[in-house]
């Protein structure tokens, strides 16, 4: 399988493109800056410059891969107009795609009830926006969204898994997530689509 990774350079990104050439994939890894790509060895690895404020060089450098697996994200000093328009691009571009978003925002609005709901919002204030625009165009070209709570540097025992919007019971204290945990899991969506429907949401949670 070819898996094309947005993202590839951000903390969670470079996880997911490890974690798919250990499962044996060729791996796409676009990016602003390649030199910033932590690179390996691999005949199976290609890094791709793309930047999605040059119309069509996201498209181009999809082209060909079975699946586009997001890490994007966003600092405060960017401009959060990277997600609704990174997610547009990829969207439209044909493969179908795995994006990683926040829980309890989009289509998992609710998921941590009023109080926390309304705290995240004016956490991600600078980006909640667009984060809503990207999950809606991912998920409205059949593309399936991943809803994550606080990301975390920490080990990943295979500890998490991800459940349907419906089987998430909502929680004042959301599961914190490792990113190795999350990019597993992504990969793994890539290989074997269990949430690739019309909800098209998926929610970690900690076993």
């Amino acid at each position: 399988m070819k898996i094309a990774v947005l993202g590839s350079t951000g903390l969670t990104g470079r996880l997911v493109v490890a974690r798919a050439l250990e499962r044996g994939h060729e791996v796409v890894a676009l990016a602003r800056r390649p030199a910033e790509v932590p690179v390996r060895a691999s005949a199976n690895l290609w890094v791709v410059r793309a930047d999605v404020t040059e119309p069509g060089s996201v498209a181009a450098a999809v082209e060909g891969a079975d699946v586009v697996v997001s890490g994007l994200g966003v600092t405060r000093k960017q401009d959060p107009a990277v997600l609704s328009e990174g997610a547009r691009q990829i969207a439209s571009a044909g493969p179908r795609v795995i994006w990683l978003t926040s829980l309890g925002m989009g289509g998992t609005q609710g998921a941590l009830g009023a109080f926390n709901g309304a705290l995240l919002k004016r956490v991600l204030r600078h980006e909640w926006d667009a984060k809503d625009a990207a999950d809606r165009a991912v998920r409205g070209a059949g593309g399936t969204t991943v809803h994550a709570g606080p990301l975390t540097d920490g080990p990943y025992r295979g500890n998490g898994h991800l459940v349907r919007a419906e089987e998430f019971a909502p929680r004042l204290i959301p599961p914190r997530a490792p990113r190795a945990g999350i990019a597993a899991l992504m990969v793994a969506e890539a290989e074997t689509p269990r949430f690739a429907d019309a909800a098209g949401i998926a929610l970690f949670e900690n076993r």
